[in-house]
């Protein structure tokens, strides 16, 4: 069979023969007209000789299809009826290639296919039985994991009726009483309280991403105990379907989503985490009220980044120490320059300032662990002023250095309107070009903008960055702050990122925040999500931040393009979604929420690329240069 002519060359002999077959029929009726023409008592010699050609040719084509179908079609019918016996009965004999033999390959790989169908069967089968002996333990296990995991899991209908919940859950949302514990299909609201849930729905439902998350605050409704949660959509049976929703819960006053872990109580802002401001107002009315105290609040739709459980307790510890003092209690959250101020407001005398500093050196009474609220307020980078709000009210206040206002997620920004995409392709220093791509060190970094067009006048608002060294982030080493653009940011620009004017009053210039990144990326190479678009903010302004910004670079859209083909989406929620990589509704559009993402999508691309065997940054390099012709297309 090796040395049988393929079928295309076997296909190409037949028609070549026929060609000249043809022609020969044709020239040697032409030949016979012409020749028996002028002699006498043959004046149809022509015609006679172009009969005899055309019958000819007809005879040469009749073989031609003769041979076709009795070694091509025949042979493919008789072999797609064995390919669909063995596909769909269970008939294992071998294909007899012989039959065949003209097809080139075909029977052999029919043959080879139909063996792997059979051997894949037979291997199928085993697994199942095999599966099938030890779902009944594994679906034991599954739920002793589920009710001893230290995480609160729960599952509610689109009705928010309860259809699962561990153990731990039960503890955290009823409590250890028989007539406390939850029960299934009965509302969760009988054990939390309502508004920050439907507001976390509500967010997870606008999105119309079925793998979005949202962080929420919430509260019991026997104690008033905070938890914090983390809500996601279930998947619907049926197109149409309103989703039901998971959320897994914890108590634990340190834990962190973004970090996974449960650090201890640390002043590292890095370990806080975006709350919106109605959960924190929610959860602490939640508390009061359990235990017979009454408060009003007024939050706006603001996101603050915090210790959610240790600014609930701070409030907690300061609404009970005034509450004596006077009446008519209320809570105020409000938008502060770059964050928040936290106003409890009171119908009385103001605190006098030796009461305020012994209430900064005592323990928080609600928080399960012993922490002074100065060391809280160390933390957030916040103060506590006592203050006088005429004609007869007094106030505490307490303020917040980070946040920004609540948006719902935008689409996804066409970024690919400004092109330097030489940078991309700079040549390293020789030991770089060497280096494994995983030991390098990285500063993934994304920048928010009140536009999308450097060369008309558009300038960062933001701009967030995050480590990678030896292949893992480094979750304390961030680079995160808001820029003053010394100029109006735009009412779309703000529908996105959710950063206002009155935010960014106070903020440094980018000439300032400029000259602190550039120290901060010293030595690493830059990766951004179009990279391009980010780097032509940074370079405008090279001369007055007196740096430069030659660090190598890598985009992961080119990376992507790479490992997924050009033709798929390289967007940063494709990729994300493709890379099962979540990004909370709370972190989207923000720089350190997306440089985040980012820098886990290029974690998650490296291993693809080793796969494609480029091992050193200069592999990486040299293959982007092959595709640079596909940039413009890719960013578009």
């Amino acid at each position: 069979m090796k040395n049988r002519p393929s079928l295309r060359f076997t296909i190409f002999l037949i028609f070549t023969a026929l060609a000249a077959g043809s022609i020969v029929a044709l020239a040697a009726g032409l030949y016979f007209g012409f020749h028996k023409q002028d002699q006498a008592g043959s004046p149809d010699a022509v015609i006679i000789g172009g009969f005899l050609a055309g019958t000819t040719i007809v005879g040469l084509i009749t073989w031609t299809w003769l041979l076709f179908d009795d070694n091509i079609a025949k042979p493919i019918e008789r072999l797609a009826g064995h390919l669909r016996t063995r596909t769909h009965s269970s008939v294992t004999t071998p294909i007899d290639p012989g039959p065949s033999r003209y097809l080139g390959d075909l029977a052999t790989a029919a043959q080879d296919l139909a063996q792997t169908l059979h051997d894949t069967r037979q291997s199928l089968a085993a697994s199942t039985a095999r599966e099938t002996a030890g779902l009944a333990y594994e679906k034991a296990l599954l739920e002793t994991l589920l009710t001893d995991i230290s995480a609160g899991v729960l599952m509610c209908s689109a009705s928010h009726q309860l259809v699962f919940y561990n153990g731990r859950a039960a503890s955290l949302i009823g409590g250890l009483d028989a007539d406390a514990t939850p029960g299934l299909n009965r509302s969760l609201f009988d054990y939390l309280h309502p508004p920050p849930v439907l507001a976390g729905y509500a967010r997870l439902r606008s999105t119309g991403d079925a793998d979005a998350a949202s962080d929420i605050l919430c509260a019991t409704q026997t104690t008033g105990t905070t938890l914090l949660a983390r809500m996601r959509l279930l998947p619907v049976h049926e197109q149409g379907a309103t989703p039901g929703y998971m959320m897994t819960l914890h108590n634990n006053a340190a834990f962190s989503f973004e970090s996974g872990d449960d650090p201890l109580v640390s002043s590292d802002p890095h370990s806080l985490w975006m709350i919106h401001a109605s959960d924190l107002a929610g959860a602490l009315q939640a508390q009061l009220n359990a235990t017979g105290f009454g408060l009003r609040y007024s939050a706006p739709h603001i996101i603050l980044r915090c210790n959610g459980f240790q600014v609930v307790a701070l409030l907690d510890a300061l609404t009970r120490h005034v509450a004596s003092r006077g009446s008519d209690l209320s809570l105020d959250i409000k938008p502060e320059g770059s964050g928040a101020s936290i106003s409890l407001n009171w119908k009385g005398l103001p605190l006098p300032q030796h009461e305020v500093e012994q209430l900064l050196s005592s323990d928080l009474a609600t928080y399960p662990a012993t922490i002074p609220i100065q060391a809280v307020l160390d933390g957030h980078a916040a103060s506590l002023e006592s203050g006088v709000q005429p004609p007869d009210r007094a106030s505490l206040s307490v303020t917040i250095s980070e946040a920004r206002l609540a948006q719902p997620r935008a689409p996804a920004i066409s970024q690919g309107l400004v092109y330097d995409f030489e940078l991309l392709l700079k040549t390293p220093k020789t030991e770089l070009s060497s280096s494994h791509i995983e030991d390098l060190t990285y500063v993934v970094f994304d920048t928010e903008t009140t536009g999308l067009r450097p060369d008309q006048g558009d300038e960062i608002v933001q701009i967030a960055a995050v480590r990678i060294v030896n292949g893992r982030r480094v979750h304390k080493e961030v680079f995160n702050t808001l820029v003053n653009p010394r100029r109006a940011i735009p009412t779309s620009s703000t529908n996105v990122h959710g950063i206002t004017d009155y935010m960014v009053a106070s903020a440094p210039t980018i000439e300032e925040v400029g000259r602190k990144f550039h120290q901060f990326i010293k030595g690493a190479v830059l990766v951004a999500h179009n990279a391009p678009f980010d780097m032509a903010f940074l370079r405008r302004y090279e001369q007055s931040m007196g740096c430069q910004f030659d660090n190598p670079v890598l985009d992961t859209v080119l990376l992507s393009a790479l490992v997924f083909g050009q033709s798929d989406s390289h967007s940063l929620d494709s990729l994300s979604h493709r890379l099962g990589i979540t990004i909370t509704e709370e972190a989207r559009h923000t720089a350190i929420g997306d440089a985040s993402a980012t820098a886990d999508v290029f974690l998650k691309l490296i291993p693809a690329l080793k796969a494609r065997g480029l091992e050193t940054f200069g592999d990486v390099l040299a293959e982007v240069r092959k595709h640079s012709r596909l940039l413009k297309d890719l960013n578009g």
